[in-house]
């Protein structure tokens, strides 16, 4: 994230303005004092005649010959409306010369006066932690930034600047913390926060390699803008982080089918392989005439003379040979017997079929009870039972929990209202 240009901050600042400050000659000298009277900042009486050269010299031809006045005055060991005083003519100089440095150190001066008005000091410290950030004075950057947010200022991008100053100086996990603060207050207020600002997060816990980070913000993303990238973001997150074996690498890419998550010809082929291994014939069809549909998988693919047709093939005689309940399984059979018949009730789209096989399988000794209540939250949400859905997955515990997580998260989203996202200032590029 880029600070703000320095022709962005002189237009900037000549909208906050400053203090009109002016010496005048000894005629006006009771209007002048009654200017500094109802301001409440009052020129020390050695100072007055020093301000008074460099106003006469700014309104010159040449006003630069100003500025080593100005200089000298804000070296000085001034009481505090001198100093306030003396930071004001820096800033109307440095505009005057688009000289940035002036400004900032008239910037500086005006808010370590103590005088600094409240409708000037959330401005002003902004200001003051853009110059900063310029300078790559990170630690200064963010207190000044901290300042201006805390004052209320949400200008200029200040959110992900007052955040990437942590992240200049390699500080990713308060940055995240940031991040998690400003969103926060961002959506309790009226408007949502920006995409684009899950999305910076996202990407600086990427950048951090902490693979546990990477996962919660990408799970943030997609709890808070659901949509198919953003769900495959989370999901990719989630397998990068944990090791699961093959029966729950299909429960994920089911959960990417709900989610929209299927982007490539890879995604559905990798779907449908994992699904053939097992003998679901009726879900590597399912998957493929879906990614068929959407254009994704091409009618010339591979994919088709090896996975689509010979599970067309087989799908009839298998559906028919299935136990319909599951006692009429043989010899009442093993948990994972009955779960296994579940997963091909699932990939027949006989939903309740495949619940009924998940509970026999959780019944039986030895039952292996995260994946019952998975298989039985993922066939009541894709029944559109979500209340059912929601249930189970809250029944689900180790290896599999992230992935329950993930499907409690989208239940919920399912029923959301929308909410009006906040327009932030256009971003420049990151650097």
């Amino acid at each position: 994230m880029r600070f703000l240009s320095h022709f962005s901050m002189a237009v900037a600042l000549a909208a906050v303005g400053t203090l009109a400050v002016t010496a005048l000659p000894q005629e006006a000298q009771a209007a002048k004092k009654k200017k500094e009277k109802d301001s409440g900042v009052q020129i020390s009486k050695e100072v007055r005649p020093k301000v008074a050269a460099i106003q006469a010299a700014m309104a010159t031809e040449t006003p630069a010959t100003a500025k080593p006045l100005v200089e000298a005055l804000l070296a000085e060991t001034l009481a505090p409306d001198d100093r306030f005083i003396a930071g004001q003519l820096a800033i109307q100089l440095g505009g005057k010369l688009t000289d940035t440095g002036l400004q900032e150190r008239g910037i500086i001066a005006s808010l370590d006066s103590g005088r600094t008005g409240p409708e000037q000091l959330p401005a002003f410290n902004f200001f003051a932690g853009n110059f900063a950030y310029g300078a790559e004075r990170w630690a200064d950057a963010a207190q000044r930034f901290q300042a201006a947010y805390d004052l209320g200022y949400r200008e200029n991008n200040i959110e992900p600047l007052l955040a990437e100053s942590y992240f200049k100086r390699n500080m990713f996990p308060e940055g995240l913390a940031k991040w998690d603060e400003i969103l926060n207050n961002a959506n309790a207020s009226q408007t949502k926060a920006p995409e684009s600002w899950y999305r910076l997060a996202r990407d600086r816990a990427l950048a951090s390699g902490n693979k546990g980070l990477y996962s919660t913000w990408a799970a943030k993303w997609a709890s808070a803008y659901p949509s198919g990238d953003s769900w495959g973001d989370a999901i990719a997150a989630s397998r990068w982080t944990s090791q699961s074996d093959s029966v729950q690498n299909l429960e994920v890419l089911r959960f990417m089918k709900a989610t929209d998550a299927l982007k490539t010809t890879r995604d559905y082929k990798e779907f449908a392989e994992e699904a053939q291994r097992k003998n679901l014939f009726g879900e590597v069809v399912a998957v493929l005439e879906e990614g068929k549909k959407k254009g994704i998988v091409s009618s010339t693919s591979p994919l088709i003379a090896e996975l689509l047709e010979p599970a067309k093939r087989e799908a009839s005689s298998d559906k028919a040979s299935l136990p319909s309940q599951p006692s009429g399984v043989r010899g009442s059979g093993s948990s994972s017997v009955m779960m296994n018949f579940a997963d091909v009730w699932l990939g027949y789209k006989d939903y309740g079929k495949a619940v009924a096989f998940y509970e026999a399988g959780l019944s039986k000794p030895g039952a292996d009870v995260n994946r019952g209540y998975v298989g039985i939250g993922t066939a009541h949400a894709f029944a559109g039972d979500l209340a059912a859905a929601k249930q189970a997955f809250a029944k689900v515990s180790g290896t599999r929990a992230p992935l329950a997580t993930m499907w409690q998260t989208w239940i919920a989203q399912q029923a959301a209202p929308a909410t009006p996202v906040a327009t932030p200032a256009a971003a420049e590029p990151t650097s």
